[in-house]
C-alpha cells in the first residue's frame, strides 16, 4: 500500500490539476471539463484519477465551494494528498466546514474573493495544521482592523499570508496582542468577582 507520504515524495504525480479560468459557476461542473492543458502532461492513475497533489479553481464565478471535497475524491487519485489549493478570484463567500478534510493543504489561495466574516473564514482553517502560506487579500474582510494580526493570532503556523513573509515584527504584535487581550479578561473576571 502507497502511503501519503511515499506518493508525495515519488515522480508518480503530475502538474497542478488546471480549471482555471473555466467559468465554472458550481464546483459540480467540475465533472463535465476538462483540466487546461499544461506544458507537462496530467498523469492518471488506472482508475482514470489523476496523480497530483495540487488543484487550480482560480479565475471562475465560484460563489460556494460547498461538495468540493465529494469532487475531489471523484478526481483525484489520493486526495488526502492535496497540498495546495488556489480558490483565488472567484466569487466565494464563505469557506466550508469540508475543506479541512485536506489536512495535507499547505497553500490555500483565497484571494479576490468576497469572504467578509473573518472569524467564520478562518474558523475552518485553523483545523489545517499543516497550512503555511494563506492569501485572503482583496477580500472584503482584509479591511477589517488588525485584520494581519488577527489572522496570525489564529493562524499562529503561516510562514507566509498574502504573499509576504511573517517577520519577528508580526509575531511581537501578536504576542502583545495576545497579552492585551489576556489582560483585559482577566481584568473582567477581576471586576465581576466584586459585583
Amino acid at each position: 500500500m502507497i502511503t501519503s507520504a511515499k506518493l508525495l515524495r515519488s515522480n508518480e504525480t503530475g502538474p497542478p490539476l488546471d480549471y482555471s479560468f473555466k467559468s465554472l459557476s458550481s464546483i459540480e461542473e467540475l465533472k463535465m471539463q476538462r483540466p487546461r492543458r499544461g506544458v507537462k502532461r496530467y498523469r492518471k492513475a488506472s482508475t482514470g484519477r489523476y496523480n497530483c497533489t495540487a488543484l487550480r479553481l482560480n479565475n471562475n464565478q465560484l460563489v460556494s465551494v460547498h461538495g468540493i471535497h465529494a469532487v475531489a475524491y471523484q478526481l483525484l487519485e489520493h486526495p488526502e494528498t492535496l497540498t495546495w489549493l488556489d480558490l483565488s478570484f472567484n466569487r466565494i463567500t464563505v469557506v466550508p466546514p469540508e475543506i479541512t478534510s485536506f489536512n495535507a493543504l499547505k497553500i490555500l489561495y483565497l484571494h479576490g474573493n468576497q469572504l467578509s466574516d473573518l472569524n467564520s473564514t478562518l474558523r475552518p482553517l485553523k483545523c489545517l495544521e499543516e497550512l503555511y502560506s494563506l492569501t485572503l487579500h482583496g477580500n472584503p474582510l482584509e479591511e477589517r482592523k488588525g485584520y494581519r494580526a488577527r489572522v496570525l493570532v489564529n493562524l499562529a503556523q503561516l510562514k507566509s499570508l498574502d504573499f509576504n513573509n511573517v517577520t519577528s515584527a508580526d509575531r511581537k504584535r501578536v504576542i502583545a496582542r495576545q497579552e492585551a487581550a489576556s489582560a483585559k479578561s482577566t481584568g473582567r473576571c477581576r471586576l465581576s468577582a466584586f459585583v
